[in-house]
């Protein structure tokens, strides 16, 4: 289309606004009733888009308020031998919030609590009518001349309970934004566009998504298993769990209703700290049990820790003496030596990449060379009482074991599995002690393909320090059209 083109003798083409993979967007002249309108144009050779065009009109039109953009028109025009779709809208004077963003890089926590409150708002209103946006994003949420949030492009949006629009293995969205039962080709609900807010909120606050990376595969995997990091600590701490919560990874457990993560937004930037508790431990990966010893209570692990502090102290007094002679070359550091750190421990057992910046490892492969390391790591993972045992074994088995010690021989580094399939990478993984492997499809967009059941990612990543029983999830590329499962 060019300008001045002339749509069903009434909407005159000024100058193109924007452009994207359904469709363009044109500032244009209504010449029956002489005010300025947008017309949205569906592009050609867009598999499934017509549908998805006509839904948003349809989208659109049954949405009332302030937050919308609201819709005038729907027709077609015969351009050659094509027909071309259009959708006449009301012209919002302003820019989208990431052209906001790409110019102001944050925006203040105030504005930002403003905006996510219109916008789940919106939201929630359509989630009544049962309509999920299903691609909440900065680049769909326009901001006004008067800093008023209008929620944009509902062309993939889906009514609850509705069968999809396409295919089971086809992605829409956009991955930095999307939802984790989304990347699971799971049914959504509005909780799934409340995640998506939460992750705008988060670019709002940093500037940044809350996983920025710049591989598609490394961006999925955070969002089904990692938690984003902490926003920065000039963010009130009230501001910050609002975010936090609708960024969890179960949808139950993030805000109940658009409407709820809006009046939490408001309330937070009064300084009223009325959010819910911290979250709960991230999600696991499937079959991965909880840690016990997490939730053990503080005061009583503290006290415990004591009376087995001083137990094991002068069990290590008589062992040390044996002990030293074939100790005393080796390093103190070893493969079990991340197992004493609470966080990269969690994070193993998770599935959770942690930066070793978060935490620093344990000094020592034993847990019992150090009791304050001892009180605030071991005892949160539950093994204080486990370590005392297993020196006390040592000691009545004999001393010969030297670097054969039990934390080095439950442990070890983990390889790196990436382009094996799935089944060697599995018997390998086995040779060298780890038990707890599973398999897990992936969304990969490589060119060449890759080979059926190829390993891309892996989960704890290589070089990592991982238990024995830890479980390492391999991530695999499958082609539809070998029929053969890559997984046992």
């Amino acid at each position: 289309m060019d300008s001045g083109t002339l749509l069903s003798d009434r909407y005159r083409l000024d100058r193109r606004i924007d452009s994207g993979a359904m469709g363009e967007v044109w500032r244009a002249r209504d010449e029956l009733l002489k005010r300025d309108v947008a017309v949205k144009i569906l592009l050609h050779g867009v598999d499934g888009a017509g549908k998805r065009f006509k839904r948003e009109a349809e989208t659109l039109a049954s949405l009332k308020g302030g937050n919308y953009v609201e819709v005038y028109d729907f027709g077609e025009e015969l351009d050659g031998d094509r027909t071309v779709q259009f959708l006449v809208m009301e012209l919002v004077e302003g820019d989208s919030l990431a052209r906001v963003l790409a110019r102001e890089e944050r925006l203040d926590p105030e504005r930002t609590m403003r905006i996510i409150a219109e916008t789940a708002d919106a939201l929630g209103a359509a989630h009544r009518l049962g309509v999920v946006h299903r691609d909440v994003k900065p680049a769909n949420l326009l901001i006004d001349a008067d800093d008023r949030v209008r929620v944009v492009d509902f062309g993939i949006s889906l009514l609850v309970n509705e069968s999809r629009m396409t295919d089971s293995t086809e992605l829409l969205g956009t991955v930095p934004y999307v939802s984790p039962e989304r990347l699971r080709n799971q049914d959504v609900t509005g909780s799934s566009d409340l995640y998506s807010l939460g992750a705008v909120a988060y670019e709002c606050l940093t500037g940044t998504p809350p996983f920025p990376a710049r591989d598609p595969m490394a961006v999925i995997h955070s969002h089904l298993y990692e938690e984003p990091p902490p926003l920065p600590d000039s963010i009130p701490p009230q501001i910050a769990s609002v975010v936090h919560r609708s960024l969890r990874k179960a949808p139950d457990e993030r805000w109940e209703s658009g409407e709820a993560f809006a009046a939490a937004c408001r309330t937070a930037v009064t300084g009223e700290i009325t959010v819910p508790p911290p979250a709960p431990e991230p999600e696991r990966e499937p079959g991965r049990a909880a840690d016990p010893g997490a939730v053990e209570d503080r005061p009583r692990s503290r006290k415990r820790l004591a009376l087995l502090t001083t137990a094991i102290a002068t069990v290590v007094a008589l062992v040390a003496v044996v002990l030293w002679g074939s100790w005393a070359g080796d390093s103190p550091t070893g493969p079990g030596a991340d197992a004493g750190d609470g966080s990269t421990a969690e994070a193993a057992a998770e599935g959770v990449e942690t930066p070793s910046a978060t935490g620093s490892p344990e000094p020592s492969a034993s847990a019992t060379e150090s009791p304050v390391a001892e009180e605030s790591e071991s005892t949160a993972e539950g093994g204080g009482e486990e370590g005392g045992a297993e020196v006390d074994d040592e000691d009545t088995e004999g001393v010969n074991s030297g670097p054969d010690h039990q934390p080095a021989a439950s442990s070890g580094e983990v390889p790196d599995v990436t382009g094996m399939t799935t089944f060697a990478a599995r018997d390998y993984l086995a040779e060298l002690g780890f038990t707890n492997t599973v398999a897990s499809v992936g969304y990969y967009w490589y060119t060449p393909e890759p080979e059926h059941c190829t390993v891309m990612q892996q989960s704890p990543t290589p070089g990592s320090q991982a238990d024995h029983t830890d479980r390492i999830t391999l991530s695999y590329h499958e082609r539809q059209a070998e029929g053969t499962t890559c997984e046992w």
